[in-house]
């Protein structure tokens, strides 16, 4: 429904500030910009404009820009006096946060403009008084010509009346969310993420899980934009990223194929979301608006990686190995999403030595890539904080099972049952074949990134890594020891370590 009658205006002065907006999302959305570029060219003024039109075709006139870095697109929307949107949640939000109320254009799925029809909310939306709807290149005329007479019909008022558009629209997304996407759907993924400090085992749980008929093991995924897309590394498969089957028919149907997105775009997404630097905002983002939008954007980027990561494999459960404290608390406020953190804790001391040894990426090819090194009084100090804060996500209502790489080396068939069964998956003995004794017989897997371990296939013989005990320098093992000290007996690894 439209808020404005569509009697015919006389021509109106221009609109100070209009900043036009597609979003991030990777869809092109031509109609969008067709009709404000046909506004412009006819009887619409700016005074200063600001268009984002992102993968859709660029204003042959008016020109514009793909992208926005995040203090880019906050400055364009506080200089702006009228904002025209697509119907996306974080758009609307980000436009309320500014005081306006915004004029959309909601995506529609049958026009492949989007993956989720924007159409039911903002109709919602435009009936409740939150946004300004237009369905049509006219009423989207009309209104851009009324709203060039009279900037006020789109501010809010005042803070107070900014604070209630806002909560009123969250809870008509918050009921429209609950309607569409309950567990009943099928669209909920179950994803069992491996959390807590690099060179603990996760890779070779990672495999391990991934052997199972009703798993499918993707390694960090969270690497697949940079590693995949843009680099082409190898997959856990031997293939590169671009000849792998398996996420060759991931891309198709999700995007249509790999070569309709950009890995750099979605990459500049991801900055703004998940890195470590953002752990406090994704904690609460209530309370940090500018962190809405990009959470929204990349959030349903990686949401929909891993429902259609799913789909393809046609299992209940995935693995993912990421490890970092802000996807997981990225992944807490996806709504299709069920998260279940499995904590892997290894001896800080072994882990720090892991992190002195010179490792070639092997997934690189054509070129001498090493891994990184890292201090072992840094890693002492992430071990500890890192396994303070996973162990804490239980606190924020996230399922959370602790389990020690020595276990899974010394009795890996119940600590692989221990897990199958926490991610949802009945386990069989038979379907633990793979296990025989300290010996694991490994398939590949299509893991997008993670230890070099991940390419060693066919029988291997599991044994306890220790060698920090001899190789690592005694002042850095008294060092980590003193830095871990409380977690260290907390976690069973004092005297000669955990049996």
């Amino acid at each position: 429904m439209s808020t404005f009658p569509l009697e015919s205006v006389e021509p109106q002065p221009a609109i100070t500030s209009l900043f036009v907006t597609t979003g991030a999302d990777v869809e092109p959305f031509d109609r969008l910009i067709g009709w404000v570029s046909s506004w412009l060219d006819g009887a619409g003024s700016v005074t200063d404009l600001t268009i984002q039109h992102g993968t859709a075709t660029p204003m042959a006139v008016h020109g514009g820009v793909d992208y926005l870095l995040r203090a880019e697109h906050d400055k364009a929307l506080a200089a702006s006096t009228v904002i025209v949107c697509s119907g996306s949640p974080a758009a609307v939000l980000d436009a309320h946060a500014n005081g306006i109320k915004p004029i959309v254009v909601p995506r529609i799925a049958d026009l492949d403009e989007t993956t989720d029809d924007q159409m039911q909310l903002c109709e919602r939306l435009s009936a409740d008084g939150h946004v300004l709807l237009a369905t049509t290149e006219r009423e989207l005329h009309r209104m851009l010509d009324q709203v060039s007479a009279d900037e006020q019909r789109v501010r809010l008022a005042d803070s107070d009346e900014r604070a209630r558009s806002t909560k009123a629209f969250a809870e008509v997304a918050d009921d429209l969310v609950r309607t569409n996407d309950t567990p009943a759907t099928g669209e909920r993924v179950t994803v069992l993420y491996i959390g807590g400090v690099g060179r603990s085992g996760s890779t070779l749980m990672n495999d391990m899980l991934g052997q199972h008929e009703s798993v499918v093991s993707v390694g960090e995924i969270v690497h697949l934009f940079e590693r995949g897309l843009i680099e082409n590394n190898l997959c856990g498969c031997g293939d590169k990223f671009g000849d792998c089957t398996f996420w060759a028919e991931v891309g198709d149907r999700m995007v249509g194929g790999w070569d309709s997105v950009s890995g750099e775009a979605i990459m500049a997404q991801k900055a703004e979301v998940d890195r470590n630097r953002h752990s406090l905002k994704l904690l609460m983002p209530r309370l940090f608006p500018s962190m809405r939008r990009p959470l929204g954007t990349y959030g349903e980027w990686y949401g929909r990686l891993l429902r259609t990561t799913r789909d393809v494999a046609e299992v209940p459960l995935v693995v993912d190995s990421t490890k970092q404290i802000s996807t997981a608390l990225m992944m807490r406020h996806l709504p299709n999403v069920d998260l279940r953190i499995v904590h892997l804790v290894r001896d800080s001391r072994g882990v720090a030595h892991s992190w002195t040894k010179k490792k070639r990426k092997v997934e690189v090819v054509g070129e001498e890539a090493m891994m990184n090194r890292y201090h072992p009084g840094l890693m002492g100090w992430r071990w500890a904080s890192w396994n303070v804060i996973f162990a804490s996500f239980r606190l924020l209502g996230v399922p959370v099972l602790r389990v020690h790489y020595e276990d899974l080396i010394n009795h890996p068939t119940a600590t692989v049952t221990r897990v199958l069964e926490f991610g949802g998956v009945a386990v069989k003995p038979k379907q633990l074949g793979f296990i025989e004794g300290d010996t694991v017989t490994l398939d590949p897997t299509h893991s997008v990134a993670g230890n070099p371990s991940r390419f060693k296939n066919g029988p291997v013989a599991l044994s306890l890594d220790e060698a920090w005990r001899d190789k690592l320098d005694p002042r850095m093992r008294r060092l980590v020891t003193l830095l871990t000290w409380p977690l260290l007996r907390r976690y069973g690894y004092t005297g000669k370590g955990r049996p």
